[in-house]
């Protein structure tokens, strides 16, 4: 039986003056799933994935990592945390426009490690890009990419730093048909095949496909939760 690594206990978000984004919400995270936290815009999927990978703070309630509440850490606790401990993919790419593909990569080992020795992050970009059949774009910069070839970069530097949880926000949200659904392919392979344990937000029901564990999210509440497969 899978250890739970991740626990959210009755979330609340409140933004200023008094709307709130997300209710009293708890669900666990165990290590291999793939979580998919599903509903339409404005629903608080997003909210609630930013809540759990600390990205925000709650207004209540609390985020267990390993069975420590890690809700009220310090902003540079979290920031180490959020580095060492997980990994993250965006529906916008986030990619650095004035830094090359393999640049981008390794940006968060060197964010983590700081030494001057460039050549192990490279090469362990470079790694990875293989195993994404994007080697050949190492050099490339970001605008000279397609959507597609942008996520999968996106994908390779969300594993650079070996994180124990990736974090997804609409990752298909910006792509065509085709691009939308190797990604799925991607996540399901890393997940069945390398154990990555995965938290997607997001509105594309195809996601459905490959879940372990589906939140359902209705106003920013839980609505229900359905376990899969």
């Amino acid at each position: 039986m899978n250890r739970t690594d991740l626990v959210a206990e009755s979330l609340t978000k409140v933004y200023p003056p008094s709307v709130t984004a997300i209710e009293d919400v708890s669900l666990e995270v165990a290590q291999g799933e793939i979580v998919v936290i599903l509903g339409p815009s404005g629903s608080g999927k997003t909210t609630l994935l930013n809540l759990l990978a600390l990205l925000d703070r709650p207004t209540s309630g609390i985020v267990r990592w390993s069975g420590k509440d890690v809700s009220g850490l310090d902003e540079r606790e979290t920031s180490r945390m959020r580095n060492e401990t997980f990994g993250f993919i965006f529906q916008f790419f986030h990619l650095i426009p004035e830094l090359s593909v393999a640049e981008n990569v390794y940006l968060p080992l060197w964010v983590r490690e700081k030494k001057n020795d460039r050549n192990a992050y490279r090469r362990a970009a470079l790694d990875l890009l293989r195993e994404f059949a994007l080697e050949g774009k190492a050099e490339e910069y970001p605008n000279h990419l397609s959507g597609g070839e942008k996520q999968r970069v996106g994908i390779c530097r969300s594993l650079i730093c070996d994180p124990a949880v990736i974090f997804a926000d609409e990752p298909t949200g910006n792509l065509d048909r085709k691009a939308s659904a190797d990604v799925l392919s991607l996540i399901e392979g890393l997940n069945r095949q390398k154990g990555r344990t995965f938290v997607v937000a997001t509105h594309n029901e195809n996601f459905l496909k490959i879940a372990t564990k589906v939140i359902y999210l209705s106003n920013g509440r839980l609505d229900r939760m359905e376990k899969r497969k």
